[in-house]
Formats: structure tokens, C-alpha cells, sequence
């Protein structure tokens, strides 16, 4: 296919994955719509769970944590990640594959806790299915993985878009939050998705904002004090949200109760909360609503902030899933209506209703910037949701400053969390992110030269004599090796061969397994040998070589993966990996089992023949693992097979039909 070719079928690529956005998210929208209905007997929850008996109320919510729960475990089971981390791990890293089984499965279990009344935003599931269904778009139409990536970025946008209809926000949401990065090459395929997602959900539901449209302005200039105090304060809170919501997940993790029961128990502890607080049920679009028009007094305000965080913290903890989003919203717009009242006894003689009802959106802006460290998408998000342009210099400074205190407080934001959690640091720039996901582990060199503390030091010196051996490593309590320069030393001792090796080996220092490309640099800079020895518990692993450092910063950083390859492995039940040395001009792809080999038993004489490639393994459609190659092995449609070949051989088997 001619480049022409190629970019329409990108083009069609980014088209369809806003389609699909959109469809899901209407579809998921409506769902809940009706799916309270039949619940509550009406889609507003805060009236449904109001007119609710008490011991409704209560078994309501717990019935429903424990179903969504359940169907979370089935969804546990499915291949491939879910979730906005695994969305960032895809497209930024180029890792993680998003399967749409385990979204499709976790957005039901999401649908139920949501119309039983969990604590949780209908978001999470809407933008995760954007970016698999960029993934999904990515393998049918057997794009590269640079274009992959950018399809899932597009979904997610496409995504966040059709949830919210704010497509500026959802582009300052990929910018921010997603990429890191604005570029013509990111920002083009995500506008096009976002537009054509928020144009479907608009026709199909309806325009507007989704709050309603509304006026509201500074009343004198001494306010915009108040509005940068308000971001102070959100700087304060959005942390210590997100710091309660880690340690109530890490004592879930720490006590051994089943997931069924852990799912009962968040939806007890919700519908405890309703008994006394309707208003902390759902994701709190009807409560938000009630702020926004002032119809709520500052004391209520202020008790709703805390139970509406501690129903979130009880829902997501354990494990109801859903975004966290809509009810950072909710906090904001309580914490900004508290600001609002207070702000007419204060600063300025009168007050007035629409007063209090800016605060409360420019409090949402501001938790929302302080949960997601993102201030331009908050700013953005907030105006769209009002359609208000009066309030843009007090939303941005708020934003900034929530933004700015939260980053001091809390380094992760709500999203980079769970990766944190799993080991891929997050953060500074995208170069800074790419050479922290690559570790020693990564890189390792197995089986380095080693002599016995009691073998002589002729035995050192015949392993140092070996071919590319510059260091010979003394495994013991404390690490110690005898290296070239030792070497020259030793040789011209006339005595040698009665020395002990433990007698002249010198203290080394060792690195650990989990430093990454960054902190490798700067030890391996003041070496002499250029490698590094890698140990665990007192456990020599391997080594760390400057040219494997140079190798992996060319793979993953720059992206030249003309002579490297980098090859995961599980070891010990975590992710690990490799990288290989090619011949040169040679690459390692997943591609898309073409029409042409489709029921037919692989040839791998006929592949390298007509196309030079060999074919490394085969993945079933929907399997976690790879099949080896036999010839009896016959690709299916949806499978997908490791080549490896020239790029102009592998690129034309990718479009054999």
C-alpha cells in the first residue's frame, strides 16, 4: 500500500474510534438512565435514595457493591488491562494492551454500583472504552504501533469528550494528563476523534452544558483574593483525598477478606452515610446542581464535603469501579460553596446567590486541578460546564494554585497512582518518563565472570584473559571484584599463584534492580569499566553495560529499534525484559494475521522466501500468551504473529491478502 493508502486508512482508523467513543458512551449514558429508573423509580438518585425506607437505603447499596464486585472478578480473569494507567502505560510507553472484554466487563459491574447508589463517576468506564477502542481500531486495521498509540490516545479523548461534552477540555485532558506532549502528530488524530464523538453524543442526547448554562461574575476585585485562596484550600484537600483513598485501598489489600465481602461492605458503608445523607449517593450530578443554584446552606456544605469523601473513599476502595472524576467534582463545588458564603461577610458588603454558585464551579475547577495536577484542562473543563466566560481569570488562578500546592503535597495525581503503585515512576518530562520505565532488571547481563573467595588469583587472572571480560566479580557478604587494572598489579607479582583471591579483590559498589535508566547514567559515568554489577539480598543477578544503557535509551527514548529489541519476560511473577542485539536491518513486530494465511497451515519456507521474515510465535485472538510455531499451526482471524524481518518485508506480509 503507497503512503496515500496508508494515511486514509488512518484517517477511517481515527473516524471510527470516535464513532465508537461516542456509540459507548451514549449507550452507557442511556443505560444508567433508565437502569435508575427501574431501581429508584426515577433517574434522579438524590430523590430515588430520599424516598427510600431506611432499610433500603442500607441493603441497597450493599447488594449492589457485592454484584459489582463479582462481575469485577470475571473481569480480573479477562486478558489484558483496563483503566486510565494502562491508557498512559499504552501510549506513552507503547506497553499494555487494552482488552475491551475487561472494559466491557468492568463498565457493567460499574453500571450496577452506580444505579444501586456507590459513590463513583460514570467516566472512568466511558473514557476507558475510548482508548480500547482505539487499541481494538489499532489491530483491525493492523496499524503500527506509533499509529496505535496514537488511536488510543484519540479514543480516550474521544471518550472524555462524549462523558462530559467538553471537547476542548478532552483535548487539554490528552495534552495533559495523557501525553505530556502537544504536537501536530497527537493533536490532530485526538481533535478529529473528539469532534466526532462530541458531535454524535450531542445529537444523540442533546448540546449544552451538561450543569446548565449560567452567568456568574466578580462582583468587586477584591474576590479574586478569595478565588485564589479557594485554589489554596483545594491544594490542601485534593491531596489529602487522594491520601485517604490510598491507605483505605492498602488496608483492603492487607486484610484477607473476600472480594464479595470487601463489595458488600463499601456499599454498607455508603448507604450508612444515605441514611442521614441522600445526597452522597451516585456520582452527585443532582447534588452538584443544587450547589451551582446556592440552594444549600454553608453548614450543610460543609458536612457534605466530608461525607462525600469518606462514600467515595468506601465505594472505590473496595472495588466498585468507577471514575473518581465526577465526585472530585462534587468536593470542589462543596468546598467552593463554603468559600462563597463566607466570602459576602468578608469582602464584599452584599452577596447574592450566583455568587455563591461561581465559587462553587470555580471550586470544581480547582479539586479537580489539584486531583489531576492538569490546571489548563480544569480551567477549560469548568467554563464548558457552564458555558460562563466571566469566570476565566479567577478559574485559572485557582487552578494554578491548586495545581502548584497539590505537585508539592503529592507528587502522583489521581491517575499516575496506580502506576506508581506498580512500580513505573511518572514523572517529569516525557524523555524523564521513558528512561524511568526501563530498570536494571530490564537490562541485564546474566551470568557475570565470578571466582570463590579461596580460589587463587591465577584463576582470577585466566577469567579476566577471556574475551571482553573486564571485571571478575567475588560473591560474598560484602561484593568485591578484581578488575584489568588489578590485573596488571597482579601479574607482576612474582608470588601470585600462593595468593588468595579474597587477599586482593576490593569492595565494589552494586546497584539494585529496580534503578532505572537515569540512575544507572549517573553511576555508571564515574566507572572505569563501564558496567555496573545489579544485586538483590546480598545476590549477585548479572550486570549493567554501558552499551546495553546506550541500547535501551536508543529503544525507548529515541525509538530507533533498528539493532535492538526489547523482549518481556515474566520472572517471578513480575514483568522483566530484555534487550537483544539484532542484525542490522532487521526488526521484531506484532502484526495482525493477514487474509492470505488465514486457515491455512503456516509455510515458514514460503515466508522467508517471498517476504524474508520469519515468523517467531502466534498469538491467539483474546490469549494473554503466545503459541510456538509449528506446521500444522493455522492462523485465525484475530490472531496475531511475531515477525521477524526486514521492515519493507514484514510491512508487505502486514498487507498480503
Amino acid at each position: 500500500m503507497n503512503a496515500s493508502g496508508r494515511f486514509a486508512r488512518y484517517v477511517v482508523a481515527v473516524l471510527l474510534v470516535g464513532v465508537l467513543a461516542a456509540a459507548f458512551a451514549i449507550a452507557f449514558r442511556l443505560l444508567l438512565h433508565h437502569g435508575l429508573a427501574l431501581v429508584l423509580g426515577t433517574s434522579d438518585v438524590l430523590e430515588g435514595f430520599a424516598a427510600l425506607p431506611w432499610h433500603l437505603r442500607l441493603a441497597l447499596p450493599a447488594a449492589g457493591g457485592g454484584l459489582a464486585a463479582a462481575i469485577s472478578l470475571l473481569a480480573a480473569r479477562s486478558p489484558g488491562g483496563h483503566g486510565v494507567a494502562v491508557i498512559l502505560e499504552s501510549v506513552v510507553l507503547g506497553r499494555g494492551q487494552i482488552r475491551l472484554p475487561a472494559v466491557l466487563l468492568k463498565s457493567l459491574a460499574s453500571l450496577v454500583a452506580l444505579c444501586s447508589g456507590a459513590s463513583i463517576g460514570r467516566e472512568g468506564s466511558i473514557i476507558q472504552f475510548g482508548g480500547g477502542s482505539g487499541s481494538l481500531v489499532g489491530r483491525l486495521f493492523r496499524m503500527p504501533a506509533r499509529e496505535t498509540r496514537m488511536l488510543v490516545a484519540a479514543g480516550t479523548g474521544a471518550g472524555f469528550a462524549a462523558a462530559y461534552n467538553t471537547p476542548f477540555a478532552a483535548v487539554l485532558f490528552v495534552v495533559e494528563i495523557v501525553t505530556g506532549i502537544l504536537g501536530v502528530d497527537i493533536l490532530v488524530p485526538v481533535a478529529a476523534a473528539i469532534a466526532v464523538a462530541t458531535t454524535l453524543t450531542r445529537l444523540a442526547i442533546g448540546g449544552g452544558p451538561i450543569y446548565g448554562k449560567r452567568t456568574f461574575a466578580l462582583v468587586t476585585q477584591e474576590e479574586l483574593v478569595a478565588h485564589c485562596l479557594l485554589g489554596l484550600l483545594a491544594g490542601l484537600i485534593g491531596p489529602a483525598f487522594l491520601l485517604l483513598l490510598s491507605k483505605a485501598e492498602d488496608f483492603v489489600q492487607r486484610v484477607p477478606l473476600p472480594r464479595l465481602a470487601w463489595g458488600t461492605l463499601g456499599g454498607l458503608g455508603v448507604g450508612l452515610i444515605a441514611l442521614w445523607l441522600p445526597a452522597v449517593t451516585g456520582n452527585g450530578y443532582e447534588a452538584i446542581q443544587l450547589i451551582l443554584d446556592a440552594k444549600l446552606a454553608g453548614a450543610v456544605l460543609g458536612v457534605l464535603l466530608i461525607a462525600k469523601a469518606a462514600a467515595t473513599v468506601s465505594s472505590v476502595s473496595s472495588g466498585s469501579p468507577g471514575g473518581v472524576f465526577t465526585p472530585s467534582l462534587f468536593l470542589g463545588a462543596a468546598l467552593g460553596g463554603l468559600v462563597g458564603w463566607a466570602v459576602p461577610h468578608v469582602l464584599v458588603a452584599r452577596g447574592s446567590a450566583a455568587e455563591v454558585g461561581g465559587y462553587a464551579l470555580a471550586g470544581m475547577a480547582a479539586l479537580i486541578a489539584a486531583t489531576t495536577h492538569a490546571p489548563l484542562m480544569a480551567a477549560a473543563l469548568a467554563f464548558e460546564l457552564s458555558g460562563d466566560y466571566a469566570l476565566v481569570i479567577p478559574l485559572l488562578a485557582g487552578t494554578t494554585i491548586a495545581a502548584l500546592v497539590s505537585r508539592q503535597l503529592r507528587p502522583d495525581s489521581i491517575y499516575t497512582e496506580e502506576l506508581r503503585r506498580r512500580g513505573i515512576p511518572w514523572r517529569g518530562s516525557l524523555t524523564e518518563r521513558l528512561a524511568h520505565a526501563v530498570i536494571a532488571r530490564d537490562i541485564l547481563t546474566m551470568d557475570p565472570p565470578t571466582v570463590a573467595a579461596e580460589a587463587s588469583v591465577s584463576e582470577a587472572l585466566r577469567e579476566l584473559a577471556a574475551p571482553n571480560v573486564r571485571v571478575v566479580y567475588v560473591p560474598g557478604e560484602e561484593l568485591r571484584a578484581i578488575d584489568l587494572n588489578d590485573a596488571k598489579r597482579l601479574w607482576a607479582l612474582p608470588d601470585r599463584d600462593r595468593l588468595r583471591v579474597d587477599e586482593v579483590a576490593h569492595p565494589v559498589t552494586a546497584v539494585s534492580p529496580q534503578d532505572s535508566l537515569l540512575d544507572l547514567g549517573q553511576k555508571l559515568w564515574s566507572t572505569d569499566w563501564g558496567e555496573l554489577p545489579v544485586c538483590a539480598e546480598g545476590k549477585l543477578l548479572g550486570i549493567v553495560t554501558r552499551r546495553a544503557l546506550l541500547g535501551a535509551l536508543d529503544a525507548e527514548v529515541l525509538r530507533r529499534d533498528v539493532l535492538l529489541t526489547r523482549v518481556v519476560r515474566f520472572d517471578a511473577g513480575r514483568e522483566a525484559g530484555d534487550f537483544f542485539e539484532l542484525p542490522p536491518d532487521r526488526h521484531i513486530e506484532e502484526i495482525a494475521a493477514p487474509g492470505s494465511l488465514l486457515g491455512a497451515p503456516l509455510r515458514a519456507a514460503h515466508l522467508q522466501e517471498k517476504f524474508g521474515v520469519t515468523v517467531l510465535a502466534l498469538r491467539r485472538a483474546g490469549a494473554a500468551r503466545v503459541e510456538e510455531i509449528a506446521p500444522e499451526r493455522q492462523p485465525r482471524r484475530g490472531d496475531r504473529l511475531l515477525i521477524l524481518g526486514p521492515p519493507a518485508g514484514i510491512e508487505a506480509l502486514r498487507e498480503a491478502r
